[in-house]
């Protein structure tokens, strides 16, 4: 989330009109009250975004395979009907390294 801008309109000294406007998207609102308040941080490490999908990986367990991409030994898997029901079921294997995909029946 951005932070917000704060526009000052005021007209006159005694009852300022304020707007707050969000940074992202541009949506403004009138405010009676503002309160301004800044924050600098300082030594601030990085931050690792994790999406979705990552996190969805992440949970899964995991198993010792070697990737034919990269050669990484450690991959994600799960296990999927894909076809009818008296077969044996596919599992499927992703890197965790690269994110390549096989499968075996």
């Amino acid at each position: 989330m951005r932070p917000k801008k704060i526009i000052d309109e005021s007209s006159s000294k005694t009852r300022p009109k304020s707007v707050i406007v969000c940074s992202s998207c541009g949506y403004q609102e009138k405010s009676k009250l503002v309160t301004v308040k800044e924050t600098t941080l300082e030594d601030s490490k990085s931050i690792k975004v994790v999406d979705s999908k990552t996190r969805k990986l992440q949970s899964m367990p995991t198993t010792k395979a070697i990737c034919s991409k990269c050669g990484h030994t450690s991959a994600y898997f799960w296990e999927k009907q894909t076809s009818s029901l008296e077969e044996a079921s596919t599992q499927f294997f992703r890197c965790a390294k690269c994110e390549h995909t096989w499968r075996t029946s």
